[in-house]
Order: structure tokens, then sequence, then C-alpha cells
């Protein structure tokens, strides 16, 4: 009797955990991936990242891009997007993302990223919010490496 009960708990719990709802009111979001690790200019930088929210009212991403001084981050700069700007596909409680931009040139219709001084090491983090003014908490990419070449 001790082992059906101690499973039907397990049973309960395994259950439970699995019917977790991953949509809440705040948004959540995370950074899947960017390439390339190593930029160079007229290179294509990829970032890829997910957003959930539960209401489905997500109305604009914050993409921050820093730049490193040894081991100091500092934010370079703080790009804001609407999802129509960024022609997010898919349900508006559940989408993926992929924000492109070219470095240093200009030679397509993507978003411009200037180029650094000298070497360094990047991240850029998202930031999801909606319509009532949730925020998401701040997601950050690997780092990478922006050349000066």
């Amino acid at each position: 009797m001790k082992y059906v009960f101690s499973a039907l708990v397990l049973l309960l719990a395994f259950t439970t955990a699995c019917n977790k709802d991953k949509f809440t009111t705040i948004p959540q979001v995370k950074v899947q991936s960017i390439s390339p690790n190593e930029v160079h200019f007229g290179d294509i930088l990829r970032v890829k990242g997910s957003y959930t929210d539960q209401e489905g009212d997500v109305d604009s991403i914050l993409i921050v891009y820093k730049w490193y001084n040894g081991s100091t981050a500092i934010p370079r700069d703080t790009f804001r997007y609407s999802i129509q700007e960024l022609e997010v596909p898919g349900n508006p409680r559940q989408a993926d993302l992929e924000i492109n931009f070219e470095y240093h040139t200009n030679n397509t219709n993507l978003r411009f990223l200037s180029s650094v001084a000298r070497d360094t090491t990047a991240t850029f983090g998202l930031v999801v919010k909606d319509k009532e003014g949730n925020r998401s908490e701040y997601a950050e990419s690997d780092p990478i490496r922006l050349t000066n070449n």
C-alpha cells in the first residue's frame, strides 16, 4: 500500500509539472542563438530568439547592444522595434524571432550596425514589452567578436 501511495504522489507531481502553463502575463523571452561568432565588414549578423505572452499583446522588442572593454560591459545602443517592423510570424502569444543586421556596410535593406574602432567582444540582449507595459526579463546572447575589418 505504501508503494501504491508513493507511486500516485509521483504520478500527480509529474502530471502537474508537465501541464504547467508556459504562458504568463509578463512576457518571457529567450535568445536561442547569435551568428556568426566573428563578424567582419559586410557580414550579416543574426540574432534568433522566441517569446511567449499569455494575453498575446506584445507590441515591441528592445534589442540591447553591448560591447566589452575587457570584462566591463558598456551599453552601446538600444534599438526598439514594433512587432510589425520585425515582421514577427506566428501566433501573437508565441513567436520565433530573427533579427538581422548588416555590419558596417549598407548594401542591403537590413538594419545597419556600425563598426567598432577596434576588435571587441559584444553581446545582444532582448526585452519584450506588451501593451500593458509588462516587460520580460532581459535575455542575452552568447558573446561574439566584432572586428574592425
